[in-house]
């Protein structure tokens, strides 16, 4: 295998891949309806949402008096801070105090968003509501108990700190007093000097006392200016109808796509023709249209000329040329359960290797419930019944049309039906063809239901699996692989069935996808062919051979 070979697989396994889950459309179609719904319903019962905004540039306010190296008042700002005290619940409670309602300040913070744009002193306040009003007085209530609570709390400050100042001052001035009293009293000499020296020291300190307590009480208290007044808005911020459609219509379809993913995980069914191909170990001969209605059971050479009567023959040609098949005569149609179409795939084959010159015995090996006679137009044939001899009792012409006509061995009910089909009269009518012209095709029951079709498959050259796109599992293929290889037969292929008109469940699950084999894939492992049992002739004709290029393909026949 080339280097260049797995990446042209990989657009197929995309495609492959989107097939299956484009299989199940109820889900996905489902999953966006729901969406859409949810979305609508969001929209309509959750209302519009108003959103107001607010913008304050904060004012530094000196701390110069509380530094000892007078660190300079814009770089005591922590915008980081100031975000936090808008946000807290003290400002809260302030801006429901200012609009007069009880509401728990708690839940009046739930929708407030106050952020800072980088590099700046600006905090921006977002409120929303359900009305454009309450959303303006609300952020308009919010911005301004931040400047209030601001304020006072730089109020409060300097206040304290005028206080503790004034403490300190006053008994400094007492202080003076006194030693004013002592100089004006003293007559000269040293004492007087010493008062004056002090009362100097003291006045100075009174000096500083009094200028830092006059620089406080001039310091600009503003927290900020209102740059943007929260007006009403004029429109909803939240999405409209529109726009919440298509959100549910977005989700929706994830979730859709995400249960279909999980039901093609959980998907007992065969999902693609590859799936056939590895759980039955034989490739696919060919896939057969919907059956429209009104047609009968033969439609080679009668009913039709449409596409299932030209698959019919392009699966009978492909048989007639496959190496495992020619020249051995006998041919076992069946399928893993009930399927009425089993009948008609070996009705339709017997026609179409008449059509193409063989010499066809159709016999009808459902020995509990025949009736195929009665569904095919049939004439008095030739041949006598035997007593209590099923194999060799009479046989019926059936008018195949324009495609001549082949022999039919109608099935009879009889005691035992097992001993009947592994009796040496049967063997023998299924090796009794004397040349390759010469081909027997026998239809039984269910494989899965009775043990008919197994005592038929351990004589028969080859067997041809009748499968319902719609219906078959993989473990009945797998249990039907191992029933008929076990038994000793040998599968040629199968042939796929997309069944009649379109129904409700076909409208919801699109069915298998037609997945061809990729290049890297391992092929189907070459069956063993069956050893004759002791005491019975060799078969003739040539020996089984491996699964060819060919066989690896299916034969995709779509209408």
């Amino acid at each position: 295998m080339s280097v260049f070979d797995e990446p042209a697989e990989e657009p197929d396994q995309i495609r492959d891949q989107l097939r299956q889950l484009f299989r199940y459309r109820a889900l996905l179609v489902l999953g966006l309806l729901l969406g859409m719904l949810g979305g609508a319903a969001v929209s309509v019962l959750g209302g519009s949402t108003y959103t107001a905004t607010g913008e304050v540039v904060v004012h530094a306010i000196s701390t110069a008096p509380f530094e000892a190296g007078g660190v300079s008042a814009d770089k005591q700002i922590s915008m980081g801070t100031e975000r936090q005290i808008a946000q807290s619940a003290s400002v809260a409670a302030g801006a429901a105090k200012s609009l007069r309602i009880s509401t728990d300040p708690a839940k009046l913070q739930r929708d407030l968003r106050v952020s800072n744009p980088p590099e700046t002193q600006t905090l921006l306040f977002e409120y929303s509501a359900d009305s454009a009003d309450r959303a303006s007085d609300l952020v308009n209530a919010f911005v301004q108990a931040y400047l209030d609570y601001r304020q006072d709390a730089a109020t409060k400050r300097i206040d304290k700190t005028v206080s503790k100042l004034g403490d300190e001052l006053k008994p400094l001035q007492d202080q003076r007093k006194v030693l004013d009293r002592r100089i004006a009293n003293a007559g000269g000499g040293a004492g007087r000097a010493t008062d004056e020296s002090e009362r100097s020291n003291l006045v100075s300190e009174i000096q500083d006392l009094q200028g830092r307590i006059s620089s406080l009480k001039s310091l600009d208290t503003t927290p900020g200016d209102i740059v943007r007044k929260g007006d009403p808005p004029a429109f909803p911020s939240s999405p409209g109808l529109a726009m919440m459609l298509l959100t549910g219509a977005v989700v929706g379809l994830v979730l859709g796509i995400l249960a279909a993913w999980v039901r093609s995980v959980l998907e007992p069914r065969v999902r693609s023709v590859a799936d056939v191909q590895d759980n039955l170990r034989a490739p696919v001969l060919g896939i057969l249209p919907r059956r429209q209605g009104g047609t009968g059971v033969l439609e080679v050479g009668r009913a039709g000329r449409g596409n299932r009567a030209e698959a019919y023959r392009t699966i009978a040609f492909r048989l007639a040329h496959d190496q495992r098949f020619a020249g051995r005569g006998s041919l076992l149609v069946v399928a893993p359960r009930e399927h009425s179409d089993a009948v008609s795939v070996a009705v339709n084959l017997a026609g179409a290797f008449a059509e193409i010159g063989s010499d066809i015995l159709l016999v009808e090996a459902d020995l509990r419930t025949p009736g195929l006679a009665r569904q095919l137009p049939v004439h008095p044939g030739h041949g006598r019944p035997v007593p209590g001899g099923w194999a060799n009792g009479e046989r019926l012409a059936v008018d195949a049309g324009v495609d001549g006509r082949f022999d039919l061995l109608p099935g009879r009910e009889v005691p035992n039906p097992a001993r009947a089909l592994s009796s040496a009269e049967f063997a023998r009518l299924l090796n009794a063809p004397s040349g390759p012209d010469e081909h027997v095709v026998v239809v039984t029951g269910p494989l899965l239901a009775h043990a008919d079709g197994l005592a038929v498959a351990k004589q028969a050259a080859g067997v041809v699996v009748v499968c319902d796109l719609n219906e078959v599992r993989r473990d009945d293929l797998d249990r039907v692989w191992e029933l008929i290889t076990g038994a000793g037969g040998h599968i040629l292929g199968a042939v796929l069935d997309k069944g009649s008109g379109p129904t409700l469940r076909r409208l919801s699950d699109g069915g298998p996808t037609h997945r061809k084999r990729g290049r890297g894939r391992p092929r189907a492992a070459a069956v063993t062919p069956p050893q004759p049992q002791p005491g019975t002739a060799p078969r003739t004709g040539p020996a089984p051979v491996a699964a060819s290029p060919l066989d690896a393909d299916t034969t995709t026949l779509r209408r």
